[in-house]
């Protein structure tokens, strides 16, 4: 067999390879941003509940006030 041959085969073998590779770093950085793109709607999603929350504690807290102000009248 001639040189050529071996030499076109080792090429080949090395692109599959670095194809291969290639293609698992790019899966692996694909996926690390689709985590961290849910991970930012999940702070967001959060963030909100805890505004929602603030604002029920706030509203509460004038209508305690209301409350509190209604009875110390009538006393």
């Amino acid at each position: 067999m001639d040189w050529w041959f071996y030499i076109t085969i080792i090429i080949g073998l090395s692109l599959l390879y670095y194809g291969h590779e290639n293609k698992k770093k790019y899966e692996l950085k694909r996926k690390t941003m689709e985590l961290e793109h849910e991970l930012k709607i999940k702070e967001m999603e959060l963030e909100q509940k805890k505004l929602d929350l603030e604002i029920k504690k706030v509203e509460n807290g004038i209508s305690k006030q209301n409350l509190d102000n209604g009875f110390e009248k009538t006393l």
